[in-house]
């Protein structure tokens, strides 16, 4: 079965010729410049868009779809969520990984168990994971540095961490 990643949330229209305002959920805006599709999850059945114009606006990308010919057509889909299919997924660099592909795991300090990571803030200067236990009333928030951040294994499904001084207070 393939797996969906969102790429991009449509946040309402653009003029009145059916264009769309994308809030792009990615690092690298231009890549919407090399799709020629997106999908879109309708109760659970994913449908093709085929692009036919991409622009940047501010920090928002503008689209037009074939699909998609007028306002009122384009107004219906305000809310919901581009996607592609992961097998066409980018390849990053060595060390850099996809959120999609880190929220849910268990973080550890050594043997400890800190809790699942269920989401990460990006601050623009270093990621930040939210790890949740339900032994600690509040989430964990530890910054994604290589300092701190001493593993990610894939192959065991865990993260391990080195937390700084002060951060579990």
């Amino acid at each position: 079965m393939t797996r969906y990643i969102r790429v991009g949330q449509i946040i309402n229209t653009h003029g009145h010729k059916g264009e769309l305002k994308i809030y792009p959920l990615t690092d690298n805006i231009e890549r919407f410049y090399d799709l020629q599709r997106v999908f879109i999850n309708r109760e659970e059945n994913y449908i093709p868009y085929t692009i036919c114009s991409v622009r940047k606006h501010n920090n928002m990308v503008l689209l037009f779809l074939d699909e998609v010919p007028d306002m009122n057509t384009a107004e219906k889909l305000q809310g919901l969520y581009l996607e592609i299919p992961e097998n066409e997924l980018e390849p990053l660099p060595e060390g850099q990984y996809y959120i999609y592909q880190l929220i849910g795991m268990p973080v550890y300090e050594n043997e400890r168990y800190l809790g699942i990571l269920k989401d990460i803030i990006r601050t623009g200067s270093n990621d930040v994971y939210i790890v949740e236990d339900s032994a600690r009333p509040k989430p964990l928030l530890i910054p994604a540095l290589k300092s701190v951040v001493s593993k990610i294994d894939f192959e065991n499904g865990k993260i391990f961490v080195k937390l700084l001084p002060g951060l579990e207070d």
